[in-house]
């Protein structure tokens, strides 16, 4: 069988514009993959129907997961619940939840995880990530530390969800804004969150309802001597990512997608920042919105 790669990327009808652009930027830039999986919600299939392509299916999630019932938002929030879970979960955490069921149910060996505020702006033969003997793996070593209390608690959730005992601080992070993830390294890590905690590993994780699903595949990875010797560890990202600060105009825009590095391909620009997609969407595929 030949090597293959696909895209997984969750989204919501809030991230309906980021993820149009994104898709326009794969469709515009990205060759050698199998299909792009967006992953959504029962509820949102009408505003994302129209996205389906030759090679881009839109997938629900009834059809990966046990059924949940949507509730009222709550501070902002929208939450989803079920007898199982115990806890109501929120949007963030059944967005994870859907990316690691997306992963065992398609058929790619490989599959490139990229949230939709993402944005191609280079052309990227994906097959290259096909067929290379070993998988890259992003790693910010020392990046979980007391100072990001968050991490560290997912970084621990992630121990205990494996059957490992947290070593201790600082430890690695593996969180990107674009991550590559093996399949039959998912299907290790969800058997043995089951094996650990008796339950399905959806189940599992929502009620934990701290924790980071690349956080689990990393400290998977790093446990397993297998999992590990078919992994490269790398230290630099493919996306170059704008945190934080004003709003980018479009000089502001092309000066930053200027200071991409040669083996960058992508930029991802936080909604915090308030940068208008049209900005985006001119500059980088160089059309207007």
């Amino acid at each position: 069988m030949e090597a293959s790669i696909s895209l997984i990327t969750p989204s919501y009808r809030g991230d309906r514009d980021s993820c149009r652009l994104l898709c326009d930027s794969i469709d515009r830039y990205v060759t050698g993959y199998d299909v792009h999986y967006i992953v959504i919600g029962d509820e949102d299939v009408d505003v994302f129907a129209p996205f389906e392509g030759e090679r881009r299916r839109v997938v629900v999630s009834s059809s990966l997961l046990p059924p949940l019932w949507q509730l009222p938002k709550w501070r902002g929030r929208r939450y989803w619940w079920a007898p199982y879970l115990r806890l109501p979960i929120y949007g963030w955490h059944l967005q994870q939840m859907r990316k690691i069921a997306m992963a065992l149910a398609q058929q790619s060996e490989r599959v490139m995880c990229i949230d939709s505020d993402n944005c191609f702006c280079r052309p990227f033969d994906m097959s290259v990530l096909a067929v290379e003997a070993k998988i890259a793996h992003y790693v910010a070593p020392g990046d979980v530390n007391a100072s990001r209390p968050s991490h560290v608690r997912w970084w621990q959730n992630a121990h205990r969800l494996l059957g490992l005992s947290a070593p201790p601080l600082p430890g690695d992070d593996f969180i990107s804004q674009m991550v590559l993830w093996e399949r039959r390294t998912v299907e290790i890590m969800a058997k043995q969150i089951e094996r650990t905690t008796g339950l399905h590993w959806w189940q599992a994780l929502a009620r934990t309802r701290h924790f980071s699903e690349y956080l689990l595949y990393g400290v998977v990875v790093a446990n397993h001597a297998d999992l590990a010797n078919r992994h490269e560890r790398i230290s630099e990202s493919p996306c170059l990512t704008y945190w934080e600060g004003p709003a980018l105009d479009r000089a502001g825009l092309s000066a930053f997608i200027n200071g991409m590095k040669p083996n960058q391909t992508t930029i991802a620009i936080q909604s915090h920042t308030h940068t208008p997609i049209e900005v985006i969407r001119e500059v980088a595929l160089g059309e207007a919105a």
